[in-house]
């Protein structure tokens, strides 16, 4: 979007996001280089000045047709839309996490004597390219990890088994899910605190 001003792009009626360019008071002073040191003032430290606020966007592969793809640009300050590419990227690894607030988790169909199979259980799927398995698993927490996919960290609340579970079920296939169950987990754990499973697993 480096040649764009400002506006809303959609791919085949999915919204891409919003861009625009960052811009600066004729009282700032754009730098090269932050230095905090000396006086406090607002935008002390303005970088960037006229860039564009980001120069990629992710758009999902599954976005895209076979073909009759359509790229909508709403641009509002005369950017040049033929400027824009779409650059493939290699996927070597995948990320999902689900939480106990998660509409399809109820802990009381769990918990009922005879109910083994409820109809809705809170899961986490993975999914690696075609022609590629689950190599390794670089992340696993079931608890209250932090972060996001790439810098995911374990939390004060862990359960120590996680990464082995998720190796048993999903090591050397090319999917897998892993369900929020008693079995698999002790949903009881730190029970004052909302619990999620994340994972981050490498494909090759």
């Amino acid at each position: 979007m480096a040649h764009m001003g400002k506006g809303l792009a959609w791919l085949n009626g999915e919204e891409i996001g919003r861009y625009w360019l960052r811009t600066s008071s004729v009282h700032d002073e754009c730098v090269h280089e932050c230095d905090y040191r000396g006086k406090f003032i607002p935008n002390k430290c303005s970088t960037g000045c006229g860039e564009p606020t980001q120069r990629w966007y992710h758009v999902p592969r599954s976005w895209f047709k076979q073909s009759g793809n359509i790229l909508v640009i709403f641009e509002e300050k005369g950017g040049d839309p033929t400027k824009i590419r779409f650059s493939r990227r290699v996927i070597t690894g995948v990320c999902a996490h689900v939480s106990e607030d998660h509409p399809s988790f109820d802990l009381e169909s769990f918990q009922k004597v005879g109910n083994e199979n409820p109809k809705n259980k809170a899961t986490v799927q993975l999914k690696c390219p075609i022609t590629t398995r689950i190599s390794a698993v670089k992340f696993a927490s079931f608890g209250t990890p932090t972060g996001m996919c790439g810098s995911y960290a374990k939390g004060d609340c862990h359960n120590p088994n996680s990464v082995s579970l998720v190796e048993k079920v999903c090591l050397n296939k090319n999917e897998c899910a892993i369900e929020l169950t008693e079995e698999n987990f002790n949903l009881g754990l730190c029970p004052s605190a909302t619990k999620k499973l994340a994972v981050e697993v490498v494909c090759s």
